[in-house]
């Protein structure tokens, strides 16, 4: 009783301020809190070829509005065939998913936002700013073997047995997961026998970037988690994207790229790791060897265990931000795109139906249009375009400076409380022109969009909170894109059984923690506490 007295302590730390946040909160702001139950953050994945998104039912939230409080049960949308949903925040860490009252911006500013990693950490000394920032500070004040424990805990508790069943009744087919680069640390064991010091397949181990060696580590992801999350995946009728979210050295400008706030080096550096000093290694060319593990792993499973593969991204946002930040040559960026898509070309998934998933992010050209796209074109044959090659996008109006983005406060392309016919309207034309866009730029190849908004603005507090609004939101969405490219598919971030996005915005203004006496009898009777308790995502993911 004592040891369940102390883990309530040391999660009310976790919780502190979430309950109330009026300090900070907007007077605009109608939406109080809004407390959630689930732990698991799902990302909506849906096909523009079938139909459209839909929320599901069984995420019940109450929310206060203007002082009264009122039962907004999200509704049901008609799920199409093909659509899935992308476990974020499971296998790659972001800080700001977890990142409680304190967190303000969907992409973390200058500091990092994360406070925990239930359930073994249900709070941080000091706020950790990436998963490798965080696994090399627990490394240095808890020791490997506690790392290691608060890790696997995490991964073990994320999903529970019952959740890919949900999914499959829910319609969804697709699940999108995101990986860093130590699923296949083993890769690297040609620059250091650390890297081939443990079973890759059944052991977490504690590995070091190769170029930050004194200040970035990862816990390794041993491949039967992914090979058993393929069987249980399969059993529900569903197929899965493997996503390399993270590179060595940070391949993009991001908190997810597992190195943030140091500078992203894959692009321009080499190994500060190798077996002969005086002959490093680029890091771009050991990001092709994990690529290649990525590979050949899949080519080796069994067949029936393949079938599961639904696609691979290669990278996710290649160079993301590189276009302000200029820490990558662009030639060099579509250079390893097209090195890396010639592997998966000659081997033999593409004959087996696994799609390749080509990530390009307008964030790292300077001229999207007369690089990026023009190159994808040029890479892939218009029979690969039909067959296995997709063109993949993202698109945020969360960002969009003023004139798509929705806001509590003025500047926004349309304001949360204006006529909902007003904001149908705005969101329709934003959209709509979106998608002709990627039409007249891609043409007839396959494309989708892996992530967009439901978050309206990348400040959460003075994003829209609306259930009403923010369901209008993602149809508008989905029906313009699905009437551009009818063929194709779209991708977006769900969240608690609540279709949301991968950068839906909404922390401690719409979000908060059950209270303490509400999880008592949760933490006794689950010591994991796998329901995350204030519920991570749901405060980084309105």
């Amino acid at each position: 009783m004592v040891e369940e007295q102390q883990e309530l302590v040391s999660l009310q730390k976790c919780l502190e301020g979430i309950e109330s946040d009026s300090d900070e909160q907007s007077a605009s702001d109608q939406v109080g809190p809004v407390r959630h139950w689930k732990w698991m953050k799902w990302i909506a994945v849906t096909s523009m070829a079938f139909g459209s998104i839909y929320g599901f039912s069984k995420c019940f939230h109450q929310r206060l509005v203007k002082g009264t409080a009122i039962d907004d049960v999200t509704g049901l949308y008609e799920m199409p065939p093909g659509a899935g949903v992308n476990l974020g925040g499971w296998l790659v860490l972001e800080d700001w998913f977890f990142s409680g009252s304190s967190g303000s911006f969907v992409m973390s500013q200058g500091v990092g936002q994360g406070q925990c990693l239930p359930p073994l950490l249900p709070h941080s000394d000091e706020p950790w700013p990436s998963e490798g920032v965080l696994a090399y500070r627990l490394n240095a004040t808890k020791g490997k073997d506690q790392t290691l424990k608060i890790f696997e805990a995490h991964r073990r508790e994320f999903l529970a047995d019952d959740d890919l069943q949900k999914i499959a009744e829910s319609g969804i087919s697709v699940i999108r997961l995101p990986l860093t680069w130590a699923a296949f640390a083993d890769a690297l064991a040609p620059l250091s026998p650390v890297y081939a010091s443990f079973d890759p397949d059944e052991e977490t181990a504690l590995v070091p970037d190769p170029f930050y060696v004194d200040k970035i580590a990862l816990a390794t992801i041993p491949r039967k988690i992914l090979v058993d999350f393929l069987h249980k995946a399969s059993k529900h009728g569903l197929t899965v994207i493997f996503d390399l979210h993270a590179f060595p050295g940070g391949a993009q400008d991001g908190t997810y790229n597992t190195v943030w706030p140091n500078r992203p080096v894959f692009w321009s550096e080499k190994t500060q790791i190798s077996k002969d000093p005086a002959d490093p290694v680029p890091l771009s060319t050991v990001g092709r060897w994990v690529v290649q593990a990525l590979i050949k792993w899949v080519e080796a499973l069994d067949p029936e265990t393949q079938k599961a593969v639904h696609g691979l991204t290669l990278m996710n946002e290649p160079a993301h931000t590189n276009a302000w930040s200029h820490f990558a040559e662009e030639q060099n960026v579509l250079t390893w795109l097209s090195e890396t898509s010639g592997d998966f070309r000659t081997s033999s998934l593409p004959a087996a139906n696994v799609k390749l998933y080509v990530n390009l992010i307008e964030t790292a050209f300077s001229a999207f249009e007369h690089s990026a796209v023009p190159w994808f074109l040029q890479t892939f044959t218009k029979e690969e375009q039909k067959t296995w090659a997709v063109a993949d996008v993202h698109w945020y109006v969360a960002w969009s400076s003023g004139d798509c983005d929705g806001r509590s406060v003025e500047g926004g392309g349309f304001h949360c409380a204006a006529p909902m016919p007003q904001v149908k309207e705005k969101l329709h034309l934003c959209a709509s022109s979106a998608s002709q866009r990627l039409r007249h730029l891609f043409g007839d190849a396959q494309v989708s969009v892996t992530e967009f908004s439901a978050g309206t603005f990348h400040k959460a507090r003075y994003a829209c909170h609306d259930s009403q609004l923010l369901r209008a939101f993602i149809e508008e969405q989905v029906t313009s894109f699905r009437s551009e490219t009818a063929s194709n598919h779209f991708f977006g971030r769900g969240r608690c059984h609540l279709v949301r996005t991968l950068r839906p915005v909404g922390v401690s203004s719409i979000c908060s923690a059950w209270k303490i006496q509400n999880l008592a009898s949760n933490v006794i009777q689950n010591r994991a506490m796998r329901t995350c308790i204030f519920d991570v995502g749901c405060l980084a993911h309105q």
